[in-house]
């Protein structure tokens, strides 16, 4: 799949305002601080799979070389939740 300057240059704003709306998240929705890190987390997922989707070419990619990008993200996971765990029994 071959991607145009116009792709990409939407993908960027996209990002940006996604940026700038996790900057304005707190001022305007006054929320729990768990909350706002779930919303946050949110918005940052969503700018992963923007620039994994189209800046990284992974959609177009073949379903090996996802498979592979899954597994490393498990594995991040796997060790983000060991940390928790750790921290949380201090």
């Amino acid at each position: 799949m071959k991607y145009s300057i116009a792709i990409y240059t939407k993908v960027l704003f996209g990002l940006l305002l996604l940026t700038l709306l996790t900057f304005m998240q707190p001022v305007f929705y006054h929320m729990t601080p768990d909350k706002t890190a779930i919303v946050q987390l949110l918005i940052s997922m969503m700018k992963i799979w923007l620039i994994g989707a189209i800046y990284m070419h992974l959609k177009s990619e073949k379903a090996y070389l996802k498979s592979y990008v899954l597994m490393a993200l498990i594995i991040l996971l796997i060790f983000f939740v060991i940390v928790g765990i750790d921290v949380t029994h201090l």
